[in-house]
């Protein structure tokens, strides 16, 4: 899987023996879940961007970013399989710290068609083995391994 990147933002699939690591940086928070997202997606699948259907609400919370991070991607995995459709994207309307971290957004799912979407590897979980989310100087990262 090619690396994607941008000026302030990427993602790249990494090397791990029994599972799949996600790396994605971006230059704050909301882009970071973002950007976790369209690594989530590309790994799972080839996705036609123009495939992508409808919009679905989600929201999650979590005790700090690396638990908002499991649960994020977990409850995207969990939409794709439900729905037995891809990830296309997500955006992140919200992202805030009150008590606990909370994440409002909304992602695309299109059906798999053999064309315009074609599933690569079957991701059944984030695991919370070696899951980091970190501000650097210059940008956010986040690290997560994902069961396939």
């Amino acid at each position: 899987m090619a690396e994607v990147q941008e000026p302030d933002r990427g993602h790249v699939a990494t090397q791990h023996t029994a599972d799949v690591g996600l790396r994605a940086w971006a230059s704050d928070r909301r882009t970071l879940f973002e950007e976790a997202a369209a690594g989530l997606a590309a790994i799972s699948a080839d996705v036609d961007p123009e495939a992508a259907r409808e919009a679905v609400p989600v929201e999650t919370d979590g005790d700090d970013l690396e638990q908002l991070a499991f649960t994020w991607l977990n409850e995207l995995i969990g939409l794709a399989e439900d729905r037995r459709q891809a990830l296309c994207r997500a955006e992140v309307a919200e992202l805030d710290q009150d008590e606990a971290w909370r994440l409002r957004a909304r992602a695309w799912f299109a059906p798999y068609d053999g064309s315009r979407v074609r599933p690569r590897l079957q991701v059944k979980a984030a695991t919370m083995h070696g899951l980091q989310v970190e501000e650097l100087p210059d940008r956010w990262e986040l690290e997560a391994y994902l069961d396939v």
